[in-house]
């Protein structure tokens, strides 16, 4: 395959040599191969949206080049920017960006009025990509009166009408419910297979890596790998994710060799401190770790975060310091719960463990807004119970959250389920043994 974009010392700031000044992205150097499916991956604020904006000429880089076909667009004036942003790439945008006094059709057809095709031919070719979305009786319909993820699929419609070779799609699925997210992958998936158009999308889930087949992941503005992705073979979660990242980055040989308590405060350091340096990120880790092994209190673990990193502390400020205390005390906790379970279940595995299980699946809901039913309520407490007796895996667990009530499931929204899930993993021991029958000893926390 050939190079369809190539980027060359790519830098990007916002207010340069102002006081306020942000070095956005920092010499970046990529290829993007004729029809692949690519992910700019990482935390919120590392640059992923800036690099899309960049590459589709919304945001002026001050130092580098983007060459699409080996034109270098920084030297489009802003006329041939737009027509380049109507023709050469097609934009996908999370909060859709449709104009709300047009109905879907026009919404569709309008881009090709801009490039000179008559108002009646773009109804046609508008309808034909409405009805491949299986859109075709929501034409006459405005905005307003369709849900997020049909929106969505208009905007991808729109985003085709000049048929495209490279679709960008920021956060296309933030918005959406597991159902239209996986409608809009699947799609998305389809264009790249059988249309043949290159993908380019910005997530920082790993849910959503599922079909990609390159991920440049970002850290801070930079690139800091390239992976190419083998069929199915995506991270479940990502937590597992962030941790690989963070342990390449801080330098371990090994991620085998690290104990199970370890990976769970670097995962917790890059939750809790998305946007802040490595050096923040790793002293805060290593506190985690003190706080874990009961070395220090809670009343030091305020102390040390709230001070200064100049003076050996993390820097945090107070309404951050009380959010984090609480949450990794939430855990601390929690852990002590599990620890109870697994102790029941050695001692015998009639026991009840029925208070345990309301305290996690209480703590696991903190944040959600959401109202489960009697029967859901019951459904997440046996997963709950199995999940910490061994009986499933994690990646079973994220499967029946999101499986519908009526199929045996819980019910929940695809981007709920993987949040719990992931939750729930933070408060049990990686290595856990998985129960194959009720003969097996289970290791404790």
């Amino acid at each position: 395959m050939s190079q369809i974009i190539k980027i060359e010392n790519l830098n990007l700031w916002y207010e340069k040599d102002k006081p306020i000044e942000v070095h956005a992205l920092k010499n970046i150097n990529i290829g993007i191969e004729r029809g692949d499916y690519v992910a700019f991956f990482g935390p919120s604020g590392c640059g992923k949206t800036t690099m899309l904006y960049s590459i589709s000429g919304i945001d002026r880089f001050q130092e580098g080049k983007v060459l699409i076909n080996a034109r270098d667009i920084s030297g489009l004036t802003n006329q041939e920017l737009a027509i380049f942003r109507q023709t050469g790439i097609g934009i996908v945008f999370q909060q859709f960006n449709l104009v709300p006094s047009l109905n879907v059709l026009k919404n569709v057809s309008l881009p090709m009025l801009f490039v000179g095709i008559t108002s009646d031919k773009a109804d046609i070719e508008a309808r034909k990509l409405l009805e491949r979305l299986d859109l075709t009786k929501y034409a006459e319909r405005y905005p307003y009166e369709l849900s997020g993820g049909q929106q969505q699929r208009v905007g991808i419609a729109r985003a085709l009408a000049n048929n495209p070779p490279i679709i960008i799609a920021d956060e296309p699925l933030g918005n959406l419910d597991s159902v239209n997210a996986k409608m809009v992958l699947e799609f998305l998936k389809e264009l790249n297979e059988k249309d043949g158009r290159t993908i380019i999308m910005v997530t920082h889930e790993a849910w959503s890596l599922r079909d990609v087949k390159t991920i440049f992941h970002m850290k801070d503005g930079e690139i800091i790998d390239e992976e190419k992705i083998e069929s199915g073979n995506i991270p479940s979660t990502l937590s597992k994710h962030l941790n690989e990242q963070i342990s390449s980055m801080s330098g371990d040989v090994d991620k085998k060799d690290i104990p199970p308590e370890r990976v769970t405060a670097r995962i917790l350091a890059n939750f809790l401190l998305r946007g802040y340096s490595m050096d923040e990120i790793i002293r805060f880790e290593s506190l985690v770790n003190d706080r874990f092994d009961n070395k220090i209190d809670k009343k030091e673990f305020i102390k040390v975060s709230s001070k200064s990193f100049k003076d050996g502390g993390v820097g945090l400020r107070k309404n951050k310091v009380e959010k984090v205390t609480d949450y990794i005390e939430g855990i601390i906790n929690k852990r002590k719960d599990v620890e109870r379970i697994y102790n029941f279940i050695n001692e015998s595995n009639e026991l009840p463990i029925r208070d345990e299980i309301n305290n996690i699946r209480d703590w696991l809901l903190e944040g959600y807004t959401g109202k489960l039913s009697n029967l859901q309520v019951l459904a997440l407490d046996q997963v709950i119970s199995d999940r910490t007796r061994g009986f499933i895996k994690s990646d079973k667990v994220v499967e029946t959250l999101d499986l519908s009530n009526s199929k045996f499931g819980v019910g929940l929204s695809f981007r709920a389920a993987h949040l719990i899930s992931e939750k729930l993993e933070l408060i049990l021991n990686d290595d856990k043994e998985e129960v194959v029958n009720n003969d097996e000893p289970l290791k404790k926390l």
